[in-house]
This record gives structure tokens, C-alpha cells and sequence, in this order.
């Protein structure tokens, strides 16, 4: 059986899933290309079944797209007393998930660049893929998350973004440019977002590209987002290298997120079942936490495991952060004593 046929077998026997469901579970390839695969009219080639083997893999282990899934936890900013949690799956909809699913949806109507800087673990690559699963499966887009070689070199750049679109083109030293322009010239064709993740410490070159890139397409419909750790913020506002301001001059909305509020990281408590904690143990766990949703549901995690239905103090929260994260913290009290 190929890997198209357990794509199709598989939305046989799950009727509660479209086409358009698990486009959005391939982040390896563009929408439009896996829609194309799916339907047959694309041929099946080494790159795009090894994106929809991983789709797969994760469905069947429950990891993606999973039946009965009842969404996410919306955490709100309002009052304790109107507050509305709309409890569904494991996910926290807090307002850096909002903000950026914004910033998505604002550049894939607006043809425009945005920028989302935000430190590691708050939940920007998490909050992409709900947007994914949601607004994102009526906009034709591309994911694609830099590593150590694309984020360096042009050429690999070029090539890896050109396999995502499922050009079929080989990139050398000789077709660099030419394979450049007949991607734009797709995307001009067949216009969409472009999200790039991890852009932190890409090099000013490849940036170059990515704005080119859009100068070239913008009137088609091409829009840009780029998510990164604060240090690209820095950058883009400090270096004086003509590259990097032919980006930044570029950039219709910038986003600079915070992570998890106060408010919210209480409110993702309760809804976990941890409602017997003092207001010393909270501050000290929040301080700990520093903002990052990764680290609050590592605490989290723990605390349920470990502590479920007993109360959490400032001595609880102490012995979780220097078992996770070989953290010395001292409570308040001490620090007063």
C-alpha cells in the first residue's frame, strides 16, 4: 500500500476528518501541494511522502487530529467572575496564541510581512500549528522552520523551500537564481502564506532572499510571517547592515509577545485541577516559569502527578523547579527571614 492509499484509507474510516484537516497536520509541505497529492493530481514523490509518513505516524499514535477532540482551553484576560474557559483538549488558547494567529490571518489578507518575537517555550511553533488546524485551513500556506544549513547557506535555503513547494527542482552553485525566480514565478501563480519559524540567528543573506521573495510576489497575494526569539527584534532595530533594513522597512505589523500572563498561568492551573495553592507557592512558580508555556505545563505536569489533590506550597514548588530544571529558588519568607 502506498502512502497515498493509507492517506486516503485513513479519511475512509475517519469520517470526522476533511482533506483540508490533514493538510494542515503536513507542515513539511505547502497547502496547495497537499491538497494536490491527495487528490492525485500531484505525483507522489520521495519528499512529500516522507512529510505525509509523519503525518500519519502522528495521527495513529494519537498525537495529531485525534477523534472526539473537543479544541482548546481559551483563557481570557477578563474578570474571574465573567470569565468564560471553554474547556477543550490539551491546548491553552492564551493572547500570544491570539496575537499571532492575528498577525497570520492580518499578512495572508494583506499580502504583508509580520514579525512574532517571543523567547523560547512561550508557544509560538504550538500556536502555528492550532492556527493550522483552524483559520489556516481556508488559506493556502507553507510552514517551514530553518535549521543550521538553511538558516546559513542561500542555496540550501532555496532548495529546501523549493522542495516544500514541490517544485522538483535539483539546486546547485550554477541554478541558484533560476531556481529562484521559477518559485517565484509559482507563487505568483498560485499566491499563499509564508510562514518562517525559528529566524532568529538566520543569516542576513537568506533574509535577503525571503524579502526578495516577497517584493517579487506581493502583488499576487504573497504574505510573510516570521516567528522568532526576541534576538531577531534586536537585530532588525540595532544592526545598521542594508539587508537587514530592507526587511525591517518592509514589516507592516510587528508582534512582540510576553508568554504567559499572571492571570492566565492561574487560570491553566485550575482548569488542570490544582486549585489548592497559596499565594507564595504561586508567585514563586510563576517567577520560576518566567512566561514560558513549555515550562508551565512541564510544572504542571509534575504537580498533578506528584501532588494531585494536595495543597501546593512554597517547599512543593521548590523541589519541582530543582527537579526539572536544577533550580535553586528560595520563597519570599526566607529571603525575608
Amino acid at each position: 500500500m502506498t502512502v497515498r492509499d493509507r492517506v486516503l484509507a485513513l479519511l475512509a474510516r475517519r469520517p470526522d476528518l476533511t482533506p483540508a484537516h490533514l493538510v494542515s497536520a503536513v507542515p513539511g509541505i505547502s497547502s496547495a501541494a497537499a491538497h494536490q497529492y491527495i487528490s492525485g493530481s500531484l505525483p507522489p514523490s520521495p519528499n512529500t511522502d516522507r512529510h505525509f509518513q509523519r503525518a500519519l505516524r502522528e495521527i495513529e499514535a494519537g498525537n495529531l487530529l485525534r477523534p472526539q477532540d473537543s479544541g482548546p482551553v481559551h483563557i481570557t484576560e477578563m474578570p474571574a467572575s465573567s470569565r468564560r474557559v471553554r474547556c477543550q483538549r490539551d491546548f491553552y488558547v492564551i493572547e500570544t496564541t491570539r496575537r499571532i494567529q492575528q498577525v497570520l490571518n492580518y499578512c495572508a489578507e494583506q499580502s504583508a510581512i509580520g514579525i512574532c518575537t517571543a523567547d523560547y517555550g512561550v508557544g509560538k511553533t504550538e500556536s502555528v500549528r492550532h492556527w493550522r488546524e483552524n483559520d489556516g485551513r481556508k488559506t493556502d500556506h507553507l510552514l517551514f522552520e530553518f535549521d543550521e544549513f538553511s538558516s546559513r547557506n542561500i542555496l540550501d535555503f532555496v532548495g529546501c523551500l523549493s522542495d516544500r513547494m514541490a517544485l522538483g527542482y535539483q539546486v546547485n552553485v550554477f541554478n541558484g537564481g533560476r531556481v529562484m525566480r521559477a518559485m517565484c514565478s509559482a507563487l505568483e501563480e498560485k499566491p499563499m502564506l509564508l510562514i518562517f519559524d525559528q529566524c532568529e540567528m538566520v543569516a542576513p543573506r537568506v533574509l535577503q532572499v525571503i524579502r526578495q521573495i516577497w517584493d517579487t510576489t506581493r502583488h499576487a497575494g504573497v504574505g510573510i510571517v516570521i516567528l522568532a526569539s526576541p534576538m531577531l527584534l534586536e537585530r532588525l532595530e540595532k544592526s545598521r547592515m542594508r539587508d537587514l533594513g530592507a526587511l525591517s522597512s518592509r514589516v507592516a505589523v510587528w508582534a512582540a509577545l510576553n508568554g504567559v500572563q499572571k492571570q492566565e498561568a492561574a487560570a491553566i492551573l485550575r482548569q488542570e485541577g490544582i486549585a489548592q495553592i497559596d499565594d507564595g507557592a504561586f508567585n514563586l512558580l510563576y517567577s520560576a516559569t518566567g512566561g514560558s508555556m513549555r515550562r508551565l505545563m512541564a510544572v504542571t505536569d509534575l504537580l498533578v502527578t506528584k501532588h494531585g489533590g494536595k495543597p501546593v506550597t512554597e517547599k512543593t514548588i521548590e523541589g519541582v523547579a530543582s527537579n526539572l530544571w536544577g533550580l535553586t529558588l528560595h520563597s519570599r519568607s526566607k529571603a525575608v527571614a
